[in-house]
């Protein structure tokens, strides 16, 4: 995502920032834990009981990260669409994602040859039976695959490379960011985009029609922001639509998580939606905590890397950590889970400094004066 001036709400957006660092973290997390920690038995202690919950929320932490991107791309659009250019929008996109994809593939795949061929571990060969990693790692490294991930077909219609799963949701964004702009446009101009055409790729994978609905949902609150209304927060009508926002995106959280996602993906996205335009957009430029300042810095300038080279490394880890068998819930075990997350989150936000970032600190593929929010 594309992040604008910082002059107005510059508050808001270290906090949305924050949310991206959150919500990276906590898909790392669930993939840490499946990879290492044996499947639920009935039976766990408290620290794994929490465990065990807290990795349920990857999907809705994408379907989270689908609403920031809305934002930040409808943002981007409507400041660029009066001087509408599909060449000088498609080199930003593709300069702010293959700089870090392509990398992130080839360090990957080198990660996940080791793994199955010099390690020959359980991981990489399928046997430990977990559902974040069920797949065949050698035909998913073939040079085909290779290059249909860098054509932003994984999962729509190759494989993500290698063990690499979580690239199916860069593919959905991706296209996205072709189908918003166009839809846009043609309606501008009155007369259809040629790009209205890659719509047709909701045909092969209908999925990426809900993907797309809620995205949507981000992009209809930066709609929705353009109509300052700074004393709304403070009104009586504000306060109760304050306590409503507050309520309902955890109380959703809570049930997508006990009765599962499916059919509630949108439910969930125009929560959280409702949430950011109450609770956070509306409020005269909210103050940043000082200890909230270290998450926002890493969800503008690593949280991308995170979600695009951490299963790689976790999954090699497990390699390293994981017999024929996943662990127990131990303490010592769980332990390991935040070793290896800490380990990927350092690893990623090195990473972010050599793609991401030039060496004076600006954004790879922007205007300095913007910020990268992916």
């Amino acid at each position: 995502m594309e992040r604008g001036d910082q002059k107005s709400g510059q508050g808001a957006f270290a906090v949305m920032d924050a949310m991206r660092c959150v919500l990276a973290v906590a898909v790392a997390f669930a993939h840490a834990w499946y990879l290492l920690i044996e499947d639920y038995c009935g039976q766990a202690s408290v620290a794994a009981s929490a465990g065990y919950f807290l990795a349920g929320y990857a999907h809705a932490s994408v379907i989270l990260f689908f609403v920031l991107s809305g934002f930040w791309i409808a943002r981007s659009i409507d400041r660029r669409i009066g001087d509408w250019h599909w060449s000088s929008y498609l080199i930003d996109r593709l300069a702010r994602l293959l700089v870090v994809l392509v990398p992130a593939l080839v360090i990957g795949g080198a990660l996940d040859a080791v793994g199955l061929y010099a390690l020959e571990s359980s991981t990489h060969l399928g046997t430990i039976e977990t559902y974040v990693l069920r797949k065949d790692v050698v035909g998913a490294l073939e040079w085909h695959v290779l290059l249909g991930n860098i054509l932003f077909l994984q999962g729509i219609v190759v494989a993500p490379f290698g063990t690499n799963g979580p690239l199916w949701s860069l593919a959905y964004e991706f296209w996205f960011y072709i189908w918003f702009p166009a839809i846009v446009v043609s309606w501008r101009q009155r007369r259809p985009s040629i790009f209205l055409i890659f719509i047709g790729l909701a045909w092969i994978t209908p999925f990426m029609l809900i993907g797309f609905a809620c995205w949507l949902c981000g992009a209809a609150l930066h709609g929705m922001t353009k109509t300052h209304l700074t004393d709304f927060p403070r009104s009586p009508i504000g306060r109760t639509w304050l306590i409503i926002a507050s309520s309902i995106l955890p109380a959703i959280l809570i049930v997508v998580r006990v009765v599962g996602l499916e059919g509630l993906e949108l439910a969930l996205a125009g929560a959280f939606a409702l949430f950011l335009y109450i609770y956070i957009l509306l409020r005269a430029n909210p103050p940043t905590p000082r200890w909230l300042r270290p998450f926002a810095g890493y969800g503008a300038k690593a949280s991308f890397s995170l979600y695009a080279m951490h299963f790689p490394i976790m999954a090699f880890a497990a390699a390293l950590l994981v017999g024929s068998e996943r662990l127990p819930p131990t303490a010592g075990n769980i332990a390991l889970v935040g070793a290896t997350l800490a380990l990927a989150v350092f690893a990623c936000g090195l990473f972010a400094t050599l793609t991401e970032r030039t060496p004076n600190g600006t954004p790879r593929g922007y205007a300095p004066s913007s910020t990268p929010s992916c």
